[in-house]
Order: C-alpha cells, then structure tokens, then sequence
C-alpha cells in the first residue's frame, strides 16, 4: 500500500483528549547561607526530576497513576510517552510552560523521540485570558466556582517523605497527584465555552460543526461583526459556545 493510499484510508475519528499532571523533585544544592542565594552549576548535587503523573483520558473513569517509587523510572516515562503519542489534545493548568518541559527532558535522557504532535489546552492560560479572580492557583479557582479542589499536602515536608521513600507518604502523594488531574478535567469541561479549543470538524470531517465539542445542534442569533465584516452568529444547543459562520458554511470562534 503506498502512503497515498493509506491517508486515504484515514477515517474520522473523536479526539483523544487527555489530561494529566506530573510531580516533580526539588533541586539539591550545597549552599552557605538561608537568604538570597546565587547557586552556581558545580553547587548542584541533583537536579530536578519527574517523581510521578496522573493521567485521565476524557470520557473514561481510570485515573492512571506512574511513579518512579511503584514502577521503575524508564516504565514511567515510557507510559507518559505513550499516551502523548496517543493524545490529539493535552489539558493541564500550567502544563504548557512546567509539566510537557519536564517530560520532555525525561524523554531526551531517557534516549526517546518526540511522541506525535499534539495541540495544548492550558486551562491557566484561559484563567487569565477571561477572567480577574483573586487567584489563578488551581485550587482557588476550583473552590470559587465550586468544584473539588487540591488536597492538603503538609506543605515541603511531604516531598521530604516521599524522597526518603515513606509509604505513607507516597500513598498521600498518589492521592494528591490524581486529585489534581480529577479537578482539571472537571474545570476543562466547565471552562469549554471560554477555551478557544481546536476545532473539533478537523476529528469528524465536518467543519460545519461546534468548533468546541463537533455538536451540530447549532442556534442562529443574527449577526457578528468584525472592523470589516460581518457573519452569520450561531450558538450551540450542547455547550453553549458561539461561533461565527464563513460563507463556505464552515464554523469559527466568535
């Protein structure tokens, strides 16, 4: 079969959407002093790494959980790479500038290429687009629009367990570690009509659909206008999202 051929054969599918959150360690470095510190390259003892994710593909219960103290550090970050390798799009709060640059560093040591690109959600990123909360911490937004939030940690001391290998502690991190993904996905879903998402015609085929969740059960409200133009309005029955119609019939953010 040639490579035409078998792009041809591509058929629309829903996106695989996952959401996920990853632990780090702390930095160990030799220093002289408590207060303002300037820490050079030869002070490092041990840098920063991957400790443990959380896992949550949309639409399915399993939260799925890796660590490099329940499995061996190549099982986890293989795992973490299948799935982005399997994502179409990846959700997370700050995951864009903190959790995909620490797994991509494990990949790289790890000696592993790129997984499949994927398109990138930041929920933080839709928090300070839209909104002036008192905070943008996950778990103050959470509370203030009343879903679940964060799990107390106990603060640094709980890392500290978790490097001595406590079980308890790793039983806590676990928890804490889920429960992070578990609340994204839940602010993900509420957050749908404000995320400027990818269009979800590019999985079904049909570009004339809800540009955020593919419903085709779409309500005209007149017109939207631009500087220059000027375009049918429509807003969707499912999630509430508004999108502009081109002359084509296909369907953008209003």
């Amino acid at each position: 079969m040639t490579l035409a051929n078998a792009l041809a054969d591509l058929e629309p599918k829903p996106p695989r959407v996952l959401t996920l959150d990853i632990e780090t360690s702390p930095a160990l470095a030799y220093v002289w002093g408590l207060f303002d510190q300037n820490v050079g390259i030869t002070q490092i003892v041990e840098p920063s790494r991957m400790l443990c994710f959380a896992a949550k593909w949309l639409g399915e219960k399993q939260t799925h959980f890796y660590s490099e103290h329940h499995d061996s550090k190549r099982t986890m970050v293989k795992a973490i790479w299948d799935m982005l390798n399997e994502a179409d799009i990846v959700v997370g709060y700050n995951h864009a500038r903190f959790d995909i640059p620490h797994i991509n560093r494990e990949f790289l040591l790890a000696g592993l290429v790129p997984p499949s690109p994927s398109q990138n959600i930041d929920l933080l990123s839709v928090m300070r687009r839209n909104f002036k909360l008192m905070s943008n911490k996950l778990g103050y937004v959470t509370s203030a629009v009343g879903l679940d939030t964060k799990l107390e940690t106990g603060g640094q001391s709980l890392w500290n367990d978790v490097l001595q290998g406590d079980e308890k502690a790793w039983a806590k991190f676990r928890k804490y570690n889920i429960q992070d993904v578990v609340i994204t996905e839940q602010l993900f879903t509420l957050l749908a009509p404000w995320t400027k998402s990818p269009h979800a015609g590019l999985w079904s085929g049909s570009m004339s659909c809800c540009y955020s969740c593919g419903s085709q059960s779409l309500a005209p409200h007149g017109l939207t206008r631009t500087k220059s133009a000027a375009f049918p309005l429509v807003q969707c029955f499912d999630c509430g999202v508004w999108s502009r119609v081109l002359k084509s019939g296909q369907t953008r953010p209003a």
